[in-house]
């Protein structure tokens, strides 16, 4: 597993609000995703885990890990800000359902980005 680099990464506060002010979602029963299509020529991503998912900061941190990793192992044709919003049902879920989960959730992202792109 490699890291994030600091360019695929929501870094600041203006970032953030960028994202949550003027953007498309897509979720399911464990993640929320918002998206922001920019300029930039990188794909970004920020994560919001809040303790009301889990408690423990050990099951916090591994959701984020399986969440940047599968970021880092989608391509994605449009660039855009993603900041993925976990709800409380995903801490009690292996790596497995988490990571299968996201994946979908990519998918529709890029197909709903898509259909935006297209209009």
């Amino acid at each position: 597993m490699a890291g994030l680099p600091k360019q695929a990464r929501l870094l600041n506060k203006a970032d953030y609000n960028a994202v949550f002010t003027k953007s498309v979602k897509v979720s399911d029963s464990l993640f929320l995703i918002l998206i922001h299509k920019t300029s930039n020529p990188d794909s970004r991503l920020g994560l919001v885990i809040s303790k009301k998912v889990d408690k423990r900061a050990v099951q916090r941190n591994r959701i984020k890990r399986i969440s940047r990793e599968s970021f880092r192992n989608t391509t994605f044709v449009t660039s855009c800000d993603f900041v993925v919003l976990a709800r409380p049902k995903v801490a009690h879920l292996s790596n497995k359902e988490i990571f299968s989960s996201i994946n979908k959730l990519w998918s529709q992202a890029e197909s709903k980005i898509n259909r935006i792109r297209k209009k």
